[in-house]
């Protein structure tokens, strides 16, 4: 299957139009049945798929859809599609049978830090053996914000050496299985508390600032090898005061392509967020992002804003408008050219379209080696109720609105896509081994007499980066503030999500943070609590704890 260089000029020359513009493409599709995009593929030759949970809940349904949708490539045009998720440790596919490990900023805690590599072989592994060519993964960027609502636990931490030794293994796990990986959000999306998904932020950093921060880890990443690089929807108005980062020649071809020497891919994030379709024509934007620098447009089915709307329409619209600027020379033949020889180059040469299918003893050695790695990562970061006593009763606080978990488990299209929350998770572990009494956030004032009571009470946060949506963290912290001014002496606070919050509690309060909200991370750290066999001495911490020093009696 392979083809030189001149066996791809070949097929450029012998491309229509139609088919050279859909190659700069990558679609999503809303259901199960492939048969929605056929005319996309037939008439275009598209290069691939976004897929997301949506499209695919199980490995047998993924195998079938990839299937289908490399043969409808093939016989057609003769080119494998590229198959891209976002397998990246908060947000997942193929859930609860896959396994995508606790996240990123909980691989980062670990102090072995080759563990970031074998989860991300892991994931490369699962992925290909259902087609899944192409993980969206992993995010370079560094969380220097902690109130980003977006980023959090999904990047791999705040310090940028770390976070660049970090993206750098799981690169190199990942690519050792076969699987291409995607560097994001680029030039970084982590000091910024705006969400793309809503709205275009703004980072008002110099180059010089970013050479020695948000680029380091995209610089360790490229030098691992990683072969795509995303783009995001972010202002940097120091650098390119009119353009997003999406759409700017000076941060694509500048930076990433002369300062940086990336040869790859470049991806857009999805050109359907808000930050671009409330500010731009979406088909219009399509174009000046090809012009700036990108070499495929991604066109996610996102409706995390309840607009399901008709996406085929939509896509139809760039693909035609793209189709148009190739026939009349806007977009000129040589800079047309260039992008498809690096993409043909990479689906002929350097993509596996799949591996073979996992046996279920793999899956188990997956779901030890994941479950062991999340409990690597839990850490008592402020220790005072600690263990807790081994007899008597314990109350469990979920600290999160009933109502916030309608935000977690509607459908978006893109991630999280995990439907049982981390409370739910961490529970189901601790009543399989203990009794306890569960409160709801709801139920916290009626309840008084049972938390008076209670020998020890564990009090639950949790948190998701969910796109265009917010999970209820206000809520959660004023009723852990509350607990600690009346039972602060026999508290635990169990952190499924960033250790952030700690800021806003007093030091005396026990603390146990697992970095993630991942369900292989709510039941190790149930297991934790557990066996009590955390001492005061810790693991690394990804980003900066801030203490509160307050007094509490």
């Amino acid at each position: 299957m392979k083809k030189t260089k001149a066996e791809i000029e070949q097929i450029i020359q012998s491309m229509s139009p139609a088919q050279k513009a859909g190659q700069l493409f990558l679609l999503a599709y809303p259901g199960k049945d492939p048969e929605v995009i056929r005319p996309l593929v037939e008439q275009y030759g598209i290069c691939g798929c976004y897929i997301s949970q949506d499209n695919a809940q199980t490995f047998d349904e993924a195998e079938t859809i990839t299937t289908k949708l490399q043969t409808m490539s093939m016989e057609k045009h003769g080119i494998p599609l590229l198959l891209g998720v976002d397998q990246e440790g908060a947000w997942g596919v193929l859930l609860p049978e896959s396994h995508p490990g606790p996240g990123n900023m909980a691989l980062n805690a670990i102090e072995d830090i080759e563990a970031v590599a074998s989860m991300y072989g892991i994931i490369a592994t699962e992925m290909l053996s259902v087609g899944y060519n192409t993980v969206l993964g992993p995010c370079a960027d560094v969380n220097s914000d902690p109130s980003s609502p977006i980023i959090g636990t999904r990047s791999f931490g705040e310090y940028p050496e770390q976070v660049a030794k970090s993206v750098s293994l799981a690169v190199r796990g990942a690519r050792k299985q076969g699987i291409l990986t995607c560097l994001k959000h680029f030039p970084g999306h982590g000091a910024t508390s705006g969400d793309t998904h809503r709205e275009i932020p703004y980072i008002d950093k110099p180059y010089e600032a970013l050479l020695s921060s948000d680029l380091v880890p995209f610089k360790a990443g490229i030098e691992a090898g990683a072969e795509i690089v995303m783009t995001s929807h972010i202002r940097y108005p120091q650098i390119d005061k009119d353009n997003p980062a999406t759409l700017s020649e000076k941060i694509l071809q500048d930076i990433l392509r002369k300062d940086l020497g990336f040869s790859g891919l470049i991806l857009s994030d999805s050109m359907n967020m808000g930050a671009i379709r409330k500010t731009y024509d979406p088909a219009q934007s399509t174009l000046l992002a090809l012009q700036a620098g990108v070499d495929i447009v991604m066109l996610s089915e996102e409706h995390y804003d309840f607009e399901t709307g008709d996406y085929l329409s939509k896509q139809l619209r760039s693909l035609h408008l793209v189709e148009e600027a190739i026939e009349t020379g806007i977009l000129n033949d040589s800079l047309v050219t260039d992008k498809l020889m690096r993409i043909l180059d990479y689906k002929f040469n350097k993509m596996q379209v799949r591996t073979p299918r996992i046996p279920s003893q793999r899956f188990q050695e997956h779901a030890q080696i994941e479950l062991g790695l999340a409990k690597q990562a839990v850490s008592l970061l402020q220790t005072g109720f600690w263990p807790i006593p081994p007899e008597g009763e314990i109350v469990c606080i979920n600290a999160t609105p009933v109502s916030s978990y309608r935000n977690m488990v509607n459908s978006r299209g893109i991630g999280p896509n995990q439907e049982t929350s981390a409370f739910d998770s961490f529970v189901h572990e601790l009543e399989a081994y203990r009794r306890i009494q569960i409160v709801s956030y709801e139920q916290v004032q009626e309840k008084e007499a049972s938390l008076k009571a209670a020998t020890a009470l564990i009090v639950v946060t949790e948190d998701y980066p969910l796109p265009g949506e917010d999970f209820m963290k206000q809520e959660q912290q004023q009723l852990v503030q509350d607990l600690c001014a009346r039972y602060l002496r026999k508290i635990v606070i169990v952190g499924l999500r960033s250790p952030y919050e700690l800021a806003l509690y007093p030091k005396q309060v026990t603390y146990l943070c697992a970095y993630s909200s991942r369900t292989c991370s709510a039941k190790a750290t149930a297991q934790i609590l557990l066996e009590g066999s955390l001492q005061a001495q810790q693991n690394r911490t990804p980003v900066t704890i801030r203490i509160d020093e307050s007094e509490f009696a």
